[in-house]
């Protein structure tokens, strides 16, 4: 069994949809462990010995749980780490003859996940607090009707002829929050933490134009008439009805197209995407497209945390993001790329956890550290 086929067959588990051999080749799987599709680097030493290191750094680490059936996957490293979770540092770590003893993680202070929570600014400058508590219209904002709904939705629905004033209000999700809005066209949008979009109440010219902080996920009303421009970091994303994600949290953009078909526009330069395309454009205006990992690109949307090999520095952006903490490193814990999946509605040690059972980073939280609260301190 792959890595993949392992935390494929263990999320079926977790939804209570696994059959009887299902659930009997997950009991079988820490007997059946296996370094499957790593190409070996002779140089980290012998293959068989460190093998093994790793799988008794595991199994040990998930028999000690106090634990009930298939009590073994309660920790979730069994999704996570057992599918070698930064495998090519986890190696080398396990090819010190006396591994270093590490500092034991209090996580008596645990952090909790994100919510859905937004603060809505209209036209006139006024703020509404936004979260999922209960169904209510919340303003007339010229023709249109603003509406919040329970489970993190704001929605507008436009009627009348359109206003002689264009308005624009400004949703804003802070750190440790998320929002979904439909825009007047109908349009979806997810919004992720620590992201913002300004956009008019109604779409009364030639197209229909938002501007994007952040990162958010989009699907597009389809109308041919009025082409959808998102305007992230002075790059535009045309489209004309299709489901896209737009990161904008750095100075540069990136779109990855999930379906349909758009296009790219910065400084007189244009690209067209395909689905399953990402494009990125950098302070130079040069494009960048390359195939996408879309599994991982809309995890958050799908309220998971899914790594493919991915930098211990741009996880920690998201957990900061996420669980809204403050984030500082100590020691050498560059090049540590890692790979695992989990939920994002988990408690940020369940995260921290799986990623220490590598044994090639550790972490430690301090709350009240800062200014804006708790911090959670990247330890080699």
């Amino acid at each position: 069994m792959t890595r993949e086929d392992y935390i494929l067959l263990y999320e079926k588990y977790r939804s209570g949809d696994c059959n009887l051999q299902e659930i009997r080749l997950l009991e079988n799987y820490k007997d059946d462990f296996s370094l499957t599709n790593v190409v070996w680097d002779s140089t980290l030493g012998d293959h068989e010995e460190i093998t093994a290191r790793i799988h008794a750094k595991l199994t040990n680490s998930i028999t000690h749980q106090k634990t009930r059936k298939l009590s073994w996957f309660n920790f979730p490293a069994a999704a996570a780490a057992i599918a070698l979770i930064t495998l090519s540092a986890a190696l080398y770590f396990y090819t010190q003859k006396e591994p270093k003893e590490t500092p034991k993680v209090n996580y008596a202070n645990t952090i909790k996940p994100g919510s859905n929570k937004a603060i809505l600014t209209l036209d006139d400058g006024s703020n509404i607090t936004l979260n999922n508590s209960e169904n209510s219209i919340l303003a007339n904002e010229g023709t249109a009707i603003i509406k919040n709904e329970v489970g993190g939705k704001l929605v507008y629905q436009t009627s009348g002829s359109p206003a002689q004033k264009d308005r624009f209000n400004t949703i804003t999700i802070p750190r440790g929050g998320q929002y979904q809005l439909q825009l007047p066209d109908g349009t979806q949008v997810w919004l992720n933490a620590e992201s913002s979009l300004r956009f008019p109440v109604a779409f009364n010219g030639a197209d229909r134009k938002v501007e994007l902080k952040g990162e958010a996920y989009f699907e597009v009303a389809k109308n041919k008439a009025k082409p959808f421009r998102v305007i992230s970091n002075g790059t535009e994303t045309e489209v004309l009805g299709t489901h896209f994600n737009i990161n904008a949290y750095d100075q540069q953009s990136t779109t990855t197209l999930v379906e349909g078909s758009v296009r790219l526009k910065k400084e007189g330069k244009s690209a067209i995407l395909k689905p399953g395309e990402y494009g990125t454009i950098d302070g130079t205006s040069n494009f960048s497209i390359a195939k996408a990992d879309l599994e991982a690109t809309v995890a958050w949307k799908n309220g998971m945390f899914i790594f493919h090999d991915e930098n211990i520095r741009s996880i920690m952006a998201k957990v900061s993001r996420w669980y809204d903490v403050d984030v500082s490193y100590t020691g050498n814990t560059a090049n540590k790329d890692f790979y695992g999946k989990t939920s994002r509605y988990k408690n940020v040690d369940e995260l921290l956890k799986n990623m220490e059972l590598t044994g090639t980073v550790h972490f430690k939280i301090e709350p009240g550290a800062t200014e804006k609260g708790r911090r959670i301190v990247v330890m080699p």
